[in-house]
């Protein structure tokens, strides 16, 4: 236990008058400001975390500068007292001292967890996890790992909540499953630009397709194992070859369509299309390839 109080040898535990002024000065802390004539303490607004550093401080430097402790004196069996009090271990020993001296030296809690290393997701802690929906909710449809990760490592966030450490890409990725969230496509509603127009269903289904069946009727099937299969015509009737219109069209606003989106996020209406759009169509057909010239060298589009 030696090595708790001495660094192994190479600092000496602090004077008893500083680790008082200390304690004194971390109790005043833990017990809020006056509420003025009304009497009684403002709670202080700490995170789990970092109200655990501080009752870990108070309880060593308590132990250590106080006449009637059993430890009296002795930094290092101080310290362990204090963690066998919030039912840990030599490794939490280690950590009150730490910390406890620099308060003491800087007046300063650092962003030391305690208890050691995480053995459970960070967002265990309900503030936290509270302080994490709030920040992807403001991210809407530009939630990323890597911004979970910046958030999360943000000198603000850690101080807040205690974290010692920075996570992965890859831990940020588990969190955003366990919060709820699927690395997918935005659900889509119905097109809001008419497709479902009791007219456009009507001519869809009554006119275009049965006039489109009777040309495949009378046309060439290819399979994909590239046999092809002629129709059998009455005399007198021709084969048809079908032209299909094929068109591609990019947006002013073409992104990634897959983000992160909550699991029980609803699917809204959207307009089709984003922004500008420039459309480029040609011609095909199975029996010919893409619409050309007599010579073959310029093409429909």
């Amino acid at each position: 236990m030696a090595a708790l109080g001495t660094k192994q040898g190479l600092s000496a535990a602090p004077d008893i008058t500083s680790a008082k002024a200390a304690l004194v000065d971390i109790q005043l802390v833990l017990r809020g400001p006056s509420r003025g004539k009304s009497g009684g303490y403002i709670p202080p607004d700490f995170s789990p975390w970092v109200r655990v550093r501080m009752e870990g401080i108070r309880s060593h430097l308590a132990l250590y500068s106080n006449p009637n402790s059993i430890t009296y004196g002795k930094w290092g069996l101080s310290a362990r007292q204090a963690a066998i009090a919030v039912g840990r271990d030599v490794y939490c020993a280690r950590r009150f001292a730490s910390l406890s001296r620099e308060y003491i030296t800087s007046r300063k809690v650092l962003p030391i967890n305690p208890y050691g290393i995480w053995r459970q997701s960070m967002l265990a802690d309900e503030d936290l996890a509270t302080d994490v929906r709030e920040h992807l909710q403001e991210l809407g449809k530009f939630i990323t790992a890597d911004k979970l990760v910046d958030y999360l490592s943000r000198e603000d966030v850690m101080d807040k909540h205690g974290l010692d450490k920075k996570i992965s890409v890859r831990t940020a990725r588990r969190y955003l499953n366990e919060l709820g969230y699927r690395f997918k496509s935005e659900k889509k509603g119905q097109y809001s630009d008419g497709h479902e127009r009791d007219d456009v269903v009507y001519y869809r289904e009554e006119v275009y397709l049965p006039t489109l069946k009777g040309f495949q009727d009378r046309s060439c099937i290819f399979d994909a194992d590239g046999s092809v299969t002629t129709p059998s015509l009455p005399p007198g009737a021709r084969r048809t070859v079908i032209w299909y219109h094929d068109e591609s069209i990019f947006y002013a606003h073409d992104r990634r369509r897959k983000s992160w989106y909550h699991k029980d996020a609803d699917a809204v209406p959207y307009k089709k299309g984003d922004g500008s759009s420039y459309m480029v169509a040609d011609y095909f057909s199975a029996d010919f390839g893409w619409l050309r010239s007599r010579d073959g060298r310029p093409v429909a589009r």
